[in-house]
């Protein structure tokens, strides 16, 4: 599941005020080529329509693919059998897991798991538990280390080391972990883990039912850990408490009202495999759980933060606890970028990625100012006939008129929906968000909108629907790869993919007819380019080098931006250190890669092929999927 949040959308257009920042535009001499460093770290020279002159392509140096390497004819029995396993520990450990990424287990040979949360605690002994199944795990991979594989095994096998090479460094400073993060904590995601869980039977209504009974015990498990947090000297900063218990504050303002009970519900009433006293007794039960584990479960949680908050040492970034710049780097950086870059490398890519953007606005400025003007005085109406449309309608449109640069694709189905008016404010955060289907239920693709913030939804639906996340997730899925490659999680992948896609989808909008078109599409995508890049830079800023607020203020104000918003993007950043990374840094990656491939071929570059490339391969980290990219060009040059 993926969400595009509101902080990181309209906040960052708000920030990112590029249309009065003429002082920096003054400067840029009319009609000529512009020399800039982009984020490969090679030179090029801009044209005067903001375009790279390329040439035919670049010296092959940058490629190591040789073509020499040798795979096995046939699969490996044992490896088969370790993936296959690796595939039902992970959609077993629990209900919910099991429930998103399966419909019918028989088909893989798997029982349906007892209806279980899973196990939440965090004491040491459950902590060293959990770390020797994963180190176990990436010792039993290490021993087809030097084993002839196939190519897509190997591949696999690749996938696979670096994830949990990443994995096992959480445990290296476990304090560390968040498990009440506003963003991706516990009590910030049951609205969309439950109310989105799947009845395709009877049973799963009692599942769920009895999943939410165990709620409160759930919980314990990691308040208790805050706790012990707490005492070693870990406990959040008190602005990030605040925000933790406002959530609980949200989500228990009403009872015996409670969103979730009225959306159950709903739901019941049109399950057509309930008789009308089944329905009953399951909604008469569904709100006791609710008001007797569920809303219990958040009022433990504010609670404790109630009672801890005031005793964290430190107020800013993770880099300022002990042992929290090595974590940064070994494992938040990684885990949520999937870049084999350090964050230094990455800090300077960012700072001239927006001298770049800067570059790129002044010219459209001082090739054609009218179009500049115009964009300046209507910037906030120029995609609103699309927010005046229906979430499929959008979609559809994008399906339609966006697609030419995609490698081709059976009808996708799909349902859009909005969210239930209860959920609009405890997801206020929330723009729009895509949950996959099961891997056996590839029609059932969800797109979910809060129609509470209908602006946007071009950028937005791009983003989630086609060629975003639904898009990529639909055409790997008709790849059939093998199980384990299904369930990987590579954000910075699949949010660069989708930040990239909904970027190239601009280029296709005729904005109205005008005859500014083009220019309205590179101004806007700079507008929305900036504002994610202000949050990545904040966010290395400030949880790599540790940036005070004075910093974040300086940081704003040289920038050209207004500083209103210092304390909201400060309380994001280390209330969920790294989470931005996978929409900035993912999305320069793959920039990076279209980049070498492009100059590597010259007239032989095909963006559809490209395209099905990246697809193909399927979320995995930057530095694997460059085998990919570097095989396609040593083949296609």
């Amino acid at each position: 599941m993926r969400k595009m949040t509101k902080v990181l959308k309209q906040n960052a257009k708000k920030i990112a005020a590029i249309l009065i920042c003429s002082l920096m535009i003054s400067a840029t001499s009319c009609g000529s080529g512009i020399e800039y460093v982009d984020e490969t770290g090679y030179s090029s020279s801009t044209t005067e329509d903001g375009g790279s002159d390329n040439g035919s392509g670049s010296s092959s140096s940058n490629i190591t693919y040789t073509g020499d390497v040798e795979y096995a004819d046939s699969d490996n029995e044992e490896f088969q059998k370790f993936m296959k396993d690796y595939f039902v520990e992970s959609v077993t450990e629990d209900t919910l897991t099991y429930n998103y990424e399966v419909k019918d287990g028989s088909k893989y040979g798997i029982e349906s798991p007892a209806a279980t949360l899973g196990d939440a605690s965090m004491d040491k002994a459950a902590l060293d538990k959990q770390k020797k199944a994963i180190q176990d795990r990436y010792d039993k991979l290490m021993t087809f280390k030097d084993v002839k594989l196939t190519e897509d095994e190997t591949f696999t096998y690749e996938c696979l080391k670096s994830d949990l090479e990443i994995a096992i460094k959480a445990f290296d400073n476990i304090y560390l972990y968040e498990p009440f993060s506003p963003m991706r904590g516990l009590q910030a995601n049951i609205p969309t883990n439950f109310t989105d869980y799947r009845f395709d039977d009877k049973s799963d209504v009692e599942d769920y039912i009895t999943m939410l009974g165990q709620m409160r015990q759930y919980f314990k498990g990691s308040i208790d850990f805050e706790y012990e947090k707490s005492k070693a000297g870990y406990f959040m900063a008190d602005s990030v408490a605040d925000k933790v218990i406002e959530q609980c504050d949200e989500f228990t303002a009403e009872k015996e009202n409670n969103f979730m009970i009225e959306v159950f519900d709903d739901r019941v009433e049109k399950l057509d495999f309930l008789s009308k006293e089944e329905k009953e007794d399951f909604k008469k039960r569904d709100k006791e759980v609710i008001l007797n584990s569920v809303i219990p479960a958040f009022e433990d949680l504010k609670k404790c933060m109630t009672e801890l908050k005031g005793t964290g040492k430190n107020s800013m970034g993770v880099c300022n606890y002990e042992g929290g710049k090595e974590h940064y780097t070994n494992y938040i950086f990684p885990s949520f970028s999937d870049s084999a870059k350090t964050p230094d490398e990455e800090i300077e890519i960012m700072e001239n990625r927006k001298q770049n953007l800067v570059t790129e606005m002044s010219l459209i400025y001082s090739t054609n100012p009218d179009a500049y003007k115009a964009y300046v005085e209507n910037s906030d109406k120029l995609l609103e006939k699309y927010d005046k449309m229906t979430a499929s309608e959008v979609i559809d449109y994008l399906i339609k008129n966006c697609m030419d640069d995609y490698p081709e694709l059976d009808n996708i189905k799909y349902t859009a929906n909005y969210l239930d008016k209860h959920m609009e404010k405890i997801m206020d955060s929330v723009l729009a968000y895509y949950m996959a289907p099961a891997i056996d239920d590839p029609d059932h693709n969800l797109i979910y909108v809060n129609g509470a913030h209908p602006n946007g939804m071009w950028t937005t639906l791009a983003h989630e629907g086609c060629p975003g996340h639904m898009f990529q997730n639909a055409y790997f899925m008709s790849t059939n790869p093998n199980l384990v490659r299904s369930i990987q999680g590579n954000i910075g992948y699949k949010e660069g993919w989708a930040v990239y896609t909904s970027y190239r989808s601009l280029e296709k909008c005729d904005f109205d007819g005008s005859e500014y078109a083009s220019e309205f599409a590179k101004l806007t995508k700079i507008n929305e380019d900036l504002g994610y890049l202000l949050y990545g830079r904040i966010d290395l800023g400030v949880n790599y080098e540790g940036w005070t607020k004075e910093d974040v203020v300086d940081y704003l104000s040289s920038s050209g931006y207004g500083t209103e918003f210092a304390d909201e993007i400060i309380t994001s950043v280390i209330g969920d250190p790294g989470a931005y990374l996978s929409y900035t840094t993912g999305y320069y990656e793959l920039e990076e890669l279209r980049t070498l491939a492009e100059d590597e071929l010259g007239l032989k570059f095909d963006p559809k092929e490209f395209h099905k490339v990246i697809l193909t391969a399927g979320p995995c980290s930057f530095k694997n999927l460059r085998t990919k990219v570097e095989k396609y060009i040593y083949e296609n040059k």
